[in-house]
């Protein structure tokens, strides 16, 4: 039995699907429970950084829920065609916030985050067409007359709403 490379390029193209998806949903939901008793925790092993993020992730429990059903979220979209783009880029939003937090605060999980990101980007690659026809949507430009007049109205417009912001 002789397999093709479509066939090999489909596996590996699911697999990585499967393991991120995974992986993001399993994070996702351990999130309420990953900070809990950690200000009751003695454990000297830590670094300073680690210390002081997992007790600002630690102080409120809203927080991390958010991060985990954004998790959750993108993991889920990842396993449906018409929302895999979308997963992508909500993971690696998340993604990149936990990619910065953990070399910022000296996380050892620094290497996974980094790990599941470049996934992201492998997954992205194999929807090269689908992600070109995305970026060529965002920066699609119509023909307008631009008017210079109505945009300077806007922006005096723009300055009094930041004006009244700065009085509230």
């Amino acid at each position: 039995m002789k397999i093709s490379r479509e066939t090999i390029g489909y596996l590996f193209y699911w697999t990585i699907i499967f393991v991120v998806a995974g992986s993001m949903v399993a994070y996702g939901l351990g999130k309420p429970v990953q900070f809990q008793g950690f200000e009751k925790s003695a454990n000297s092993n830590l670094s300073e950084g680690h210390q002081l993020m997992w007790s600002f992730y630690s102080y409120s429990l809203a927080y991390p829920i958010i991060i985990g059903v954004l998790e959750i979220l993108g993991g889920i979209f990842l396993l449906l065609n018409r929302t895999r783009i979308f997963g992508c880029i909500l993971l690696t939003i998340i993604l990149s916030n936990i990619i910065i937090q953990d070399y910022i605060y000296d996380i050892k999980a620094l290497n996974s985050a980094i790990y599941y990101q470049v996934l992201v980007f492998v997954i992205l690659i194999f929807d090269y067409g689908k992600v070109k026809r995305v970026v060529q949507e965002l920066f699609k430009t119509k023909e307008r007359k631009r008017d210079l007049l109505l945009m300077l109205i806007a922006f005096a417009i723009s300055i009094l709403f930041k004006y009244i912001e700065a009085k509230i």
